[in-house]
């Protein structure tokens, strides 16, 4: 009888690439996030020309703007015709910024849709904890539409238009 051949023996190795380069190699840009005394994620912007603070709110499923704010600036809103809640309010009117045009720390969003109402319910409860309130909350649609990788060890987001 012959004799058998030794078993063939496979082995793996994976070579661990840094987190970091891999979102710049494939198109992702760098945001960097400050995180306030309640732990939300904090970046400044614009909205049509004008500074803003932004909130990072992963839980958020549109982006908003303060309808207060929105309206001092003098910002076009057009009314949806619809009622919204969440954020601390009620059923509030629902108007979206007409040719709204934002940027994420110099990082241009274009085609975003913002959407007025009122914030005043949170940047209360914000300033009652010692925070800054925003002028923006970006949400999901943006965050997904920006296929957005958050890395909460560094405080940097990564973006890339999907």
């Amino acid at each position: 009888m012959d004799a058998l051949p030794p078993p063939a023996v496979q082995v793996s190795v994976q070579v661990p690439q840094p987190a970091a380069a891999a979102p710049s190699v494939t198109g992702f840009r760098p945001v960097a996030l400050k995180a306030s005394a309640v732990g939300h994620f904090h970046v400044q912007g614009r909205l049509n020309g004008q500074p803003v603070e932004i909130i990072i709110d992963t839980g958020a499923s549109g982006t908003v703007v303060d309808r207060q704010w929105a309206e001092a600036q003098e910002l076009s809103l057009v009314l949806m015709g619809e009622t919204g809640g969440g954020v601390g309010g009620a059923a509030m009117a629902l108007a979206r910024v007409d040719g709204a045009q934002l940027e994420l720390a110099g990082v241009p969003l274009p085609g975003t849709q913002v959407i007025a109402i009122d914030l005043t319910a949170v940047a209360g409860q914000l300033r009652a904890r010692g925070v800054v309130p925003p002028q923006v909350v970006i949400g999901v649609d943006v965050l997904k539409r920006w296929r957005a990788v958050i890395d909460y060890a560094t405080a940097i987001m990564w973006l890339a238009p999907a």
